[in-house]
């Protein structure tokens, strides 16, 4: 009867631990259109957390967000709310995302690195929050 127990609980378990990441791409010293729209202070942020300023040089992670709830990701010019949009992991095939900021329409896009090639976003050994 244990044995049942534990063979329900543990993937129920497994489910719920389950975890994603965001990988913020940099924007670059020179960011194109970014630079002439915002020049001051690009900044996002994840759910209800405090907003973070947007990298420059390097990438980084933000890791530990639940794969089952709906997050909503807010992009800040010089503190003024630019563009905002909600996404859940189960839209993509993986949970290791792709955040940055489109140069040509200064857009937020999230893309799955493993599905669409992303090189900007390099997270692989980056590890924030």
């Amino acid at each position: 009867m244990a044995l049942i127990a534990a063979l329900v609980i543990c993937p129920l378990y497994a489910a719920q631990s389950e975890t994603g990441s965001l990988c913020i791409a940099p924007i670059g010293p020179t960011g194109g259109q970014a630079w002439l729209r915002c020049p001051s202070a690009w900044s996002l942020r994840i759910d209800m957390q405090k907003p973070i300023s947007w990298p420059r040089a390097k990438s980084f992670k933000i890791d530990g967000l639940d794969v089952t709830t709906q997050h909503r990701v807010v992009v800040f010019c010089s503190g003024k709310a630019q563009q905002s949009f909600v996404f859940k992991f189960a839209e993509f095939k993986h949970s290791d995302l792709c955040l940055f900021l489109n140069d040509l329409y200064v857009t937020a896009q999230l893309w799955d690195p493993k599905v669409m090639p992303t090189p900007w976003c390099k997270c692989n050994q980056l590890s924030t929050q």
